[in-house]
């Protein structure tokens, strides 16, 4: 089997941003990392942060997480002002030391990846029989979307947002995004979780994501709501793992990663391929 996937995954997953990246701290707490060019700009703000050569710390004089969130919010509204950080989505997201850990901040979701925040989300596999063959629901992401336009997808999928749950969110992405709404949601399995680590234009994209696999009953036709799906296709899985061998970069990175999960998970990959063990320690969080 060719090895252009592993490398992807690998490539897709495993970035050290100690390389090339400094770190940020909060409250004694490493919470993300950022270009130094983006740290430079932070240097405006002496009574939020420190910025050193070996790193940026925020100032420890925040009563609350919300008093650091108001701070972040002043920043990161200049910021956008002034073209630094584009791509604004009105939507706020927390950071934090891990997800069940009490929130150092929430900030803007637009600006996750020039703070090189660990960020959440959730993802569908949506599985179908059609004459007795496994498929796959995959979806085009439409062409205004901000971040990869136009290419394939899962089922549905969004980042966890500010006061929800992986479960939650995955039942109102589902309905936006697929129209699968009340019981069938709810039926979806948690099925673990992946991690994409990787350099971005903007800094460091580190995401983890709580996947989910959906069967579906065979005549079921998903309905996209929100405006952010071009089509679906239902493809026999065969032909999901051909395009992920020969062309996984028609994918977000992300989708190919929770995709090709599901693909092992269900024995449809297996041990023999030569990449099987790269594939498996490089999606691991």
């Amino acid at each position: 089997m060719p090895r252009t996937l592993g490398e992807f995954i690998t490539t897709a997953c495993t970035f050290d941003p100690a390389d090339s990246l400094l770190p940020f701290t909060v409250d004694g707490v490493l919470a993300g990392w950022m270009r130094r060019s983006f740290a430079e700009r932070l240097e405006d703000w002496p009574e939020y942060f420190t910025v050193r050569p070996r790193g940026i710390g925020m100032l420890n004089h925040f009563e609350t997480p919300e008093h650091r969130s108001a701070a972040i919010a002043e920043v990161v509204e200049t910021l956008a002002g002034q073209g630094v950080i584009a791509g604004w989505r009105g939507e706020l997201v927390s950071a934090t030391e891990g997800f069940y850990t009490t929130p150092l901040f929430h900030i803007e979701r637009a600006a996750t990846r020039y703070f090189g925040l660990t960020m959440y989300s959730s993802h569908l596999n949506g599985l179908t029989l059609r004459d007795g063959i496994p498929h796959m629901w995959i979806a085009t992401r439409a062409d205004n979307r901000p971040i990869d336009p136009g290419k394939l997808d899962n089922l549905a999928a969004g980042r966890i947002a500010r006061g929800s749950s992986p479960f939650d969110t995955l039942l109102r992405e589902s309905d936006e995004e697929a129209g699968i709404g009340g019981e069938l949601a709810r039926a979806a399995n948690g099925a673990g979780a992946v991690r994409c680590k990787r350099e971005v234009e903007e800094g460091l994209h580190n995401e983890i994501i709580f996947v989910h696999d959906l069967m579906l009953p065979e005549n079921f036709e998903p309905a996209n709501r929100d405006g952010e799906v071009a089509g679906f296709a239902c493809l026999p899985i065969g032909e999901v793992m051909a395009l992920l061998n020969s062309t996984p970069e028609l994918f977000t990175v992300d989708a190919a990663v929770v995709a090709l999960d599901c693909l092992i998970r269900r024995g449809h990959i297996g041990s023999d391929r030569e990449d099987y063990l790269e594939i498996i320690h490089a999606m691991r969080p």
